[in-house]
């Protein structure tokens, strides 16, 4: 009678650690697929500078741009500002896009696997007609932030 008991007992702690080891595999391999996210996307100081850009760009004529149904990539040759390319160059920029806000399907042909990544990575909860993306490049690393835009800013 005690040696069924113990292999029922036994039974039932291997399968208690292997339901909790299953568990704990599952968190953090989503834990470092998040990481590698937050290093590429969305980095405070570059979302900053996306703030600070949105309102330059406001400024100088950006919501001329803001009637297209497709993504926009925008440069300083769109602007009548001199200082536009030290601006992209004190930022590390490498692009921006003007994107509508719910788009989700367009040419991804067109565009670098990052950055596409990047757009099916963002969410879709606020209520903005536009979102200006940039995409950084320090160091040998690209990095994304965005940041919504209306059109009537």
């Amino acid at each position: 009678m005690k040696k069924g008991f113990a292999l029922l007992e036994t039974i039932i702690v291997i399968t208690f650690v292997s339901v909790s080891l299953l568990l704990l595999y599952g968190t953090f391999t989503s834990m470092l697929l998040n990481r590698e996210k937050n290093i590429e996307y969305d980095d405070a100081a570059n979302i900053y500078k996306m703030y600070y850009l949105k309102e330059y760009l406001l400024l100088n004529g950006m919501n001329d741009y803001m009637n297209a149904s497709d993504i926009k990539e925008i440069s300083c040759a769109d602007f009548n500002f001199t200082s536009c390319h030290t601006l992209w160059d004190k930022f590390h920029l490498e692009h921006i896009y003007l994107v509508p806000y719910r788009l989700r399907d367009y040419n991804e042909d067109d565009y670098a696997s990052s950055f596409n990544n990047y757009l099916a990575a963002l969410s879709n909860r606020e209520d903005y007609d536009y979102r200006l993306v940039g995409e950084f490049f320090y160091e040998n690393q690209y990095s994304y932030a965005s940041i919504g835009v209306m059109r009537d800013e």
